[in-house]
């Protein structure tokens, strides 16, 4: 026994930046952006906090699930980082719930969610959760260098959240990691307040080698489509919803075309929102449940990557409880 997703809800900054509003101070163009991202715009923090956002899109999933916080027995966030080193945004959203269920954060970059849904699986197989909260966050636009059009274009702030119920939903799951601390990377500003602080201090932004971040995120993201829908028995022509890691369009298109999946299939909104890292699934998730796309029964696989560099991909059954 596992788990079933009973709610889902998210939260979204109302700053819009748009291409066009990027002109404005980067060499860059609509055109130059979409055609070589899918994304036409973003969303920003501005007099916002990430733990408003967290808190909302958990409240959201919450009464989606008709779950109150007092019931919730864990509570996992998938952020890069929070408002505060610490107390951790899961706490921060604890507090705010009225919960008073372990809660910790949990860093696997753009995989994030996939990392909590299968850390959840663990903690209800072993009987020490029947409902866990996950709650996504990223503060993306805080982090990076907004000179370098390579990479501020393509991010955006959200929150996301999904209630997880004691239950037969989850067929499968995989989880990987490749070691590589340099093709993405973002320091800390670390020893800022130590007198004996002797350590070179690195720009506090996004560094990333797209080109092997692409060839890196095609491959992963099929060896784990492969790999998930081997474990459940099912061929991937038979999953009926995909829902990726919303990084770059062509990412996505080329990590599928070898499975032949039908573009109707395979769910986006990376034009309206780029890349929220941890967010992208949930949010992704949240905003298709509402339009009631899912049917009971139907099967749904999450599939990322990430900085790390982590992957994964889990495989659903909605409905089922």
């Amino acid at each position: 026994m596992s788990f079933y997703i009973a709610g889902t809800g998210s939260a979204l900054p109302g700053k819009v930046v748009s291409n066009e509003d990027l002109t404005a101070f980067l060499d860059t163009s609509d055109e130059w952006i979409y055609t070589r991202t899918g994304i036409r715009r973003r969303r920003v923090l501005t007099d916002e906090t990430l733990n408003g956002l967290a808190v909302l899109s958990a409240q959201r999933a919450l009464e989606d699930a008709g779950v109150q916080g007092k019931d919730v027995d864990l509570i996992l966030c998938a952020t890069m980082r929070g408002d505060t080193v610490t107390p951790s945004l899961a706490c921060a959203v604890a507090e705010a719930i009225g919960s008073r269920a372990p809660a910790l954060d949990v860093n696997a970059a753009c995989v994030g969610v996939l990392y909590c849904m299968e850390i959840a699986d663990s903690f209800i197989a072993a009987g020490k959760a029947e409902t866990v909260l996950i709650v996504s966050a990223e503060a993306m636009s805080k982090l990076l260098d907004w000179t370098d059009r390579s990479t501020c274009v393509l991010f955006g702030d959200g929150s996301g959240a999904l209630v997880l119920k004691k239950g037969a939903g989850r067929l499968a799951g995989v989880l990987s990691t490749d070691p590589d601390t340099h093709v993405i990377r973002m320091p800390n500003y670390e020893g800022l307040n130590s007198p004996y602080n002797q350590s070179a201090r690195e720009p506090l932004s996004m560094h990333m080698d797209g080109g092997e971040v692409y060839k890196f995120a095609v491959n992963a993201m099929g060896r784990n489509i492969e790999e998930v829908c081997r474990l459940a028995g099912i061929a991937p022509a038979e999953v009926d919803w995909y829902l990726p890691h919303q990084a770059n369009i062509r990412i996505i298109d080329a990590s599928l075309r070898k499975f032949r999946i039908r573009k109707e299939k395979v769910l986006t909104n990376i034009a309206e929102y780029g890349n929220m890292s941890a967010t992208s699934v949930s949010v992704l998730l949240d905003e298709y449940a509402r339009r009631g796309t899912f049917k009971k029964g139907d099967r749904l696989l999450f599939v990322a990557f990430g900085a790390g560099l982590t992957s994964g991909a889990v495989l659903v059954e909605w409905g089922r409880g």
